[in-house]
């Protein structure tokens, strides 16, 4: 029996509460940075305030369009993404990277809309295969090509981060799609290898992978951003020092309101509040899941599976790069960094998961394209 009454309070309260706590940690992440740049305390914490309005006006209204609208022009709004992908690298650099555009006081980043629009045409076009997706022909054309030439656009920014998000996508909703697992790691060998050859002998970023093999052994010997968000949050403890007391956002931790903000985070508010902030991520994915798994189609249970998986493994890529896990990648924490494209485009994600979770039914079992598997 289908419902369509009501989306799921559960996942609706998970995320005013994660968009609230980031509004209040850019602030006390940023107070002294924007004081310092912009003459206010409360520089960066108005916007991000803003784009949280807006955010949840976008919310309110995807919850209520049909997500079946989004599916017949997920390939024009794929080609948008790269022509944006291809308009970004004739912009002026920014700390280094090509990774914005500015449209007057907005700033927009490219690879953000990259990964929603992918994941909205996989779910499209992988609902219309059917059981013929455990063919290698239908993995590698178009899938495998559009990963590729991503890939290739997003690393000239440079921005590894998102290829790596980007591809664990592709991965997970071809694995839950029915594809072979075989076939899957056909298409990951070769970007695993272009990424060794890439770094080890043409030597893109290879300091920065090798300040990540030193902080493997001692995350203190790693990078100066590895070694000043280490210390944040050891600093935190078990309670933290306290709400706005934290002494890494003193220009000793580059990027404290944007990239490294759970460092911040883990400093003021200690373990307890760090794990806090995980097991909120945790039953949103939870939650996310159940939605894509209760899906009335095969189209929304890709898309709620896809948006949900990319904010879960966004989450594992930050907090293991803050941590000292993973190599610094660029890669935001999703509704808690400061910046626009990221907060609005997970809260246009979560829109459209609202909307699917209107539209569900009862499935005893593991469904995958049309067909249940135990």
């Amino acid at each position: 029996m289908i419902d369509r009454s009501k989306p799921d309070s559960l996942l609706l309260l998970l995320v005013l509460i994660l968009i609230a706590i980031g509004v209040v940690v850019v602030y006390s992440a940023s107070a002294i940075l924007a004081l310092e740049k912009f003459g206010s305390t409360t520089f960066f914490a108005k916007r991000q305030a803003l784009w949280a309005v807006i955010s949840l006006c976008l919310i309110l209204i995807l919850t209520k369009i049909d997500y079946h609208r989004f599916a017949r022009i997920s390939p024009f709004v794929l080609l948008l993404s790269f022509f944006l992908l291809v308009a970004v690298l004739f912009v002026p650099s920014a700390r280094g990277a090509s990774r914005w555009i500015r449209f007057g006081p907005i700033t927009f980043q490219p690879s953000e809309l990259s990964k929603y629009a992918l994941i909205l045409f996989m779910a499209y076009s992988l609902s219309r295969k059917k059981g013929r997706i455990r063919e290698l022909r239908f993995i590698l054309l178009p899938y495998f090509v559009i990963l590729g030439l991503a890939s290739l656009l997003i690393m000239k920014q440079p921005h590894l981060g998102a290829v790596l998000l980007l591809s664990a996508v592709v991965w997970g909703m071809l694995f839950v799609a029915g594809a072979k697992i075989r076939h899957l790691f056909l298409i990951v060998s070769p970007l695993v290898l272009s990424a060794f050859i890439l770094v080890f002998f043409i030597g893109y970023k290879k300091a920065r992978v090798n300040d990540y093999l030193k902080s493997l052994k001692d995350p203190l010997q790693g990078s100066y951003q590895m070694k000043q968000s280490v210390l944040a949050l050891g600093s935190g403890e078990i309670t933290g020092v306290g709400p706005g007391e934290g002494k890494a956002k003193l220009f000793f931790l580059p990027e404290p309101h944007t990239d490294f903000i759970f460092a911040t985070a883990g400093e003021e508010l200690g373990f307890m509040g760090a794990s806090a902030i995980l097991i909120l991520f945790l039953f949103l994915t939870a939650r996310g899941m159940s939605i894509a798994r209760k899906a009335s189609d095969d189209f929304g249970y890709l898309l709620a599976f896809g948006i949900t998986f990319s904010i879960f493994v966004g989450v594992l890529i930050n907090a293991g790069v803050v941590v000292g896990l993973l190599p610094t990648t660029g890669l935001p924490m999703p509704f808690l960094s400061y910046g626009g494209s990221s907060l609005v485009l997970s809260a246009v994600g979560m829109g459209i998961l609202l909307n699917i979770s209107r539209q569900t039914k009862y499935v005893p079992s593991h469904r995958i394209l049309g067909k249940t598997r135990i």
